[in-house]
């Protein structure tokens, strides 16, 4: 039984591999662009690993790439762009350390456009229904 007093999250996460594009603010002041790949999303996040340390409240300009169903509600070739923005909330490890690989990600979203929100909310409730 999960324990609500704990539980901080309004929107459930699901595994999702999905391409995820974000720039990284330099110390120089040039974002830099990465292309990952999500570990979960929700529609009010997304969690990622990253080659680099991102510090926590480092506000991030992202773009997501969904599946989105057609009429049907089969997923096909049909994908949709998901410009998002977004703000670090927890980074593991907790500081940068020379001898690691991958650094674990989470964002909460701050914007993401209605027409990106329905195409991201279509392709969580297609992978809720594919979990049933």
């Amino acid at each position: 039984m999960t324990d609500l007093k704990n539980e901080r999250r309004r929107a459930d996460r699901l595994d999702a591999n999905l391409k995820l594009e974000i720039q990284i603010p330099g110390d120089d002041g040039k974002a830099g662009t990465a292309q990952l790949e999500t570990i979960n999303i929700s529609s009010s996040g997304v969690y990622f690993k990253s080659d680099h340390f991102i510090e926590p409240m480092t506000k991030l300009v992202m773009e997501l790439e969904v599946c989105v169903p057609d009429e049907g509600g089969e997923i096909g070739e049909k994908r949709a762009s998901v410009p998002c923005e977004g703000i670090v909330v927890r980074t593991k490890p907790e500081a940068e350390t020379i001898d690691c690989e991958d650094y674990e990600i989470a964002v909460f979203f701050t914007l993401i456009e209605p027409e990106g929100m329905e195409n991201l909310e279509r392709h969580i409730t297609f992978l809720m229904a594919d979990l049933d």
